[in-house]
């Protein structure tokens, strides 16, 4: 194949060269003012054709340096999509370490790697939280630790450690390749909760070493999925309510801060929705957790499996955190869970002087707020908007379209 491709090379200088003379002659020819076939190739003349010829040589070398063969742009790989890795995960029942398991696994095929592992770092030692396929020998014995910001791998045996990068709050994604070993691999640092440090690694023994997949997506990808199976391990201790499964009002604040961060960290956008329900306070007391009951399973069924869903601070309040949504999804995800609320009512038969609506107000990050505290304000005032206009649903946002269909006298 190197042979054919040296042949085919040289016939192609050869055809440029000859183009060149022909070109030069025609050249000349027009700055003589003669014939092109009777120019005469004097000093001046010479110098002119080595002037034109150089110059055209190194416009050639410029171009084909400068700009990848119809091949090479063909070999180009397109990042795969994450789209249905997280389908799975909104459509499984049971958030466990099996899911953690299960998701890295088809991580795993989608990225098309050979070896994943996902480890906690601490400042002396790594434990690997997840890992799969088949650890390579360059891997095996070796352990990451940070130490004053600066992440390094260390070695089996006595090759020592080596820096890999200083960890900075962007927790760019970075591709290492080692001088000491012959190991290369694609590395996504991730924060994780309790201001812990991670690290997902990539191997691939052959090229590509890079996996298939956009490296700040996953990061952002895999710092959701961690934190909603750690914190279904929290649901007994005062996390989450028993009855509804949704998350205390005490931890509100400090979960959208932490998923704020995590936003704007990967520049993705976060949409906050604050609910209440109006005539609460008119339900009778044995009446209120059914209703409760009735949002939570609305929420669970509107919601998606990396949304986050709490208790309001007053009786009859609710909020969503909704992850990389922007103010168009937030709004359906809120007409979305109406309708399943409106549904679940319906077969209550409650009184008729009691009209249970669900009211949302929505605010974006960064369309409304940059910040956790301003996103949770835009939001409530969005849901008091709504309720001083008599309207179901209001978005912070200056320029969202109401939709007066939706329109609800209470």
């Amino acid at each position: 194949m190197k042979d054919k491709k040296v042949i085919k090379d040289k016939k192609g200088n050869w055809y440029l060269f000859v183009n060149l003379v022909l070109i030069v002659a025609l050249l000349i020819g027009i700055w003589t003012k003669s014939s092109a076939w009777e120019a005469k190739f004097e000093i001046g003349n010479l110098l002119l054709f080595i002037i034109i010829v150089n110059t055209i040589l190194l416009f050639k070398d410029f171009i084909l340096v400068s700009y990848p063969s119809k091949k090479e742009r063909s070999s180009g790989r397109k990042a795969k999509s994450l789209m249905p890795l997280r389908a799975y995960i909104n459509s499984t029942s049971t958030i466990d370490d099996n899911l953690l398991k299960t998701s890295i696994q088809k991580l795993k095929e989608i990225s098309e790697c050979e070896y994943l592992e996902i480890a906690v770092l601490d400042k002396a030692q790594s434990n690997t939280l997840v890992s799969v396929g088949e650890q390579p020998q360059l891997l095996a014995g070796t352990r990451f630790i940070i130490n004053d910001g600066i992440l390094s791998i260390k070695h089996s045996g006595q090759l020592g450690a080596e820096e890999v990068c200083k960890i900075t709050e962007e927790h760019k994604p970075i591709k290492f390749k080692s001088k000491l070993t012959r190991l290369r691999a694609a590395l996504i640092p991730l924060n994780l909760s309790n201001a812990r440090l991670g690290i997902c690694l990539f191997y691939n023994s052959k090229p590509p070493f890079s996996p298939r997949i956009s490296l700040t997506n996953t990061g952002f990808f895999l710092e959701t999925l961690i934190s909603m199976v750690e914190n279904s391990h929290n649901q007994v201790g005062g996390y989450k309510d028993k009855t509804t499964g949704l998350i205390l009002y005490k931890n509100y604040e400090e979960l959208v801060d932490n998923e704020l961060e995590r936003s704007e960290r990967y520049e993705q956008e976060m949409s906050l929705l604050t609910i209440k329900i109006t005539d609460f306070d008119k339900l009778q007391d044995s009446e209120k957790p059914l209703i409760s009951k009735n949002i939570a399973s609305a929420m669970k069924q509107s919601l998606r499996r990396f949304d986050l869903m709490f208790y309001g601070k007053e009786a009859g309040s609710y909020y969503a955190l909704l992850t990389e949504s922007g103010v168009e999804e937030a709004e359906g995800i809120a007409r979305r869970l109406q309708k399943e609320f409106n549904k679940l009512i319906k077969k209550l038969q409650l009184s008729d002087d009691k009209k249970l609506i669900l009211v949302i107000g929505s605010a974006t990050y960064q369309t409304d707020a940059t910040h956790s505290m301003g996103l949770i304000e835009k939001s409530a005032d969005a849901c008091a908007m709504a309720i001083e206009n008599n309207i179901d649903f209001k978005a912070f946002s200056g320029n969202q379209k109401q939709n007066k269909k939706s329109e609800s006298k209470k």
